[in-house]
């Protein structure tokens, strides 16, 4: 294997890493964070869904919505239990060498369980949160559009309206707060003369950032349902049990919508540039393959709404806002100065110049086959693409560590001298 060509500087350990307020972080940033297509069809989708009244926990603003939709998906990673491990994976990382840790780097050092459950959560749980957050932002513009079809079909009152993400939250059974209940909902408001107003639910939609079998997803929509009927709290007004009615009209229909993504693969096509002497990688980006997302009537009442956007495209667009989180991560910590040798580094390269390094010595600390995997699949695709990190195998299958040197080979002949491939 061969060094890291990455800063050996650590991180001092005793040193506390304060993360940047998700707020500030969100509001440093616009659609420009995502890809170029994708960024725009976001924004689309959220302006879309304002101009037909679709009510938004967070303003009237498609920036504000997204902002504070990213800053949620921050909070979401902080506040997770292994949130301040993963933080202590940029802090100490793993040893660096194979063999036992040496006793007096113990404490310096993440065991090599704490360097695994690290790489879970970053390739699970933080680019799930990221990739559910913008899943359900483009859902809202096709959502709304197979509502405003259903008003005009005489199927749905012109009362009806579309709540998206918090705008709803859902009593809990026992105790006080609130729980989230469906992705989107479809809600009637009902004033009665003398008497408090009643809300009825007349439909839910579950939005999934990947594939997901249709009698799941219905069991799924039937717990909402369920759910609603404990209450509801709608932008700010609370509906106890007694004033919620699940379904609308003399036969009590519901409305249910599932939202997929797409399955068509990113491109695997690359070349090289040669810019001002230096050599730079440019792969080939995704494009639909579609205008628009598409909708099909599946059963009576239900609707299955597929993406325009594939399920590899949302991932490769989380992966990409991970590693932009690590560099705000970066930002904090190299804040007064960034490592010896790396000065023409920003203090956000140099967090994701650290991030990969740690992904490097993780390979080396991996105990099983799994774990080598997930963290070759996180080092691969933080420096070479996620289309490319993530599907460069061997003949076996199994991912290896990517290389420029690999993709020369791959480049010229569709493979490397060792037979490995980008699937």
């Amino acid at each position: 294997m061969e060094d890291p060509p990455y800063s050996e500087d650590r991180f001092c350990a005793s040193t506390a890493i304060m993360s940047p307020d998700s707020g500030s972080l969100a509001d440093t940033v616009d659609f420009a964070l995502l890809r170029f297509r994708l960024g725009k069809d976001v924004e689309s989708a959220l302006q879309a869904a304002l101009s037909g009244e679709a009510v938004f926990a967070n303003g009237h603003d498609a920036l504000v919505i997204f902002r504070q939709a990213l800053t949620a998906s921050i909070r979401d990673i902080e506040s997770h239990p292994r949130g301040k491990l993963f933080q202590e994976f940029l802090l100490k990382g793993p040893y660096d060498d194979v063999g036992e840790i040496p006793t007096t780097l113990v404490d310096q050092r993440l065991s090599d369980a704490d360097v695994a459950s690290a790489i879970t959560f970053i390739s699970s749980h933080m680019a799930n949160c990221f990739k559910g957050a913008v899943t359900e932002l483009l859902a809202a513009k096709p959502c709304l559009n197979l509502m405003r079809r259903l008003q005009q079909a005489g199927r749905l009152p012109r009362s009806a309206r579309l709540y998206v993400g918090d705008s709803v939250g859902i009593h809990r059974s026992r105790g006080k707060g609130l729980l989230k209940g469906a992705d989107l909902h479809i809600l009637i408001e009902e004033h009665t003369p003398g008497s408090s107003s009643r809300i009825v639910v007349a439909g839910v939609a579950e939005v999934k950032s990947y594939i997901r079998s249709e009698s799941r997803l219905r069991d799924q929509l039937d717990r909402h349902l369920l759910r609603a009927t404990r209450g509801l709290q709608v932008g700010g007004v609370d509906y106890p049990t007694g004033k919620v009615t699940v379904g609308y009209g003399t036969n009590q229909r519901v409305v249910r919508i599932t939202v997929l993504p797409s399955n068509w693969k990113l491109p695997r096509s690359f070349r090289f540039e040669d810019l001002e002497g230096a050599r730079l990688l440019h792969v080939d980006p995704g494009e639909p393959p579609r205008t628009d997302d598409e909708t099909t009537q599946i059963g009576d009442n239900e609707w299955r709404i597929t993406l325009r956007w594939s399920k590899e495209a949302l991932a490769e667009a989380a992966y990409e806002m991970t590693f932009w989180y690590m560099g705000k991560i970066g930002e904090v910590i190299y804040s007064k100065s960034v490592p010896k040798g790396r000065k023409e580094m920003t203090p956000a390269d140099a967090g994701r110049n650290a991030a990969k390094m740690m992904l490097y010595y993780a390979i080396l600390r991996a105990r099983t086959v799994r774990e080598e995997q997930r963290a070759i699949a996180l080092y691969n695709s933080y420096g070479y693409g996620y289309a490319l990190g993530m599907n460069y195998k061997n003949a076996k299958g199994r991912r290896e560590m990517l290389w420029p040197q690999d993709l020369d080979e791959i480049f010229s002949a569709g493979k490397t001298r060792n037979g490995c491939v980008i699937r």
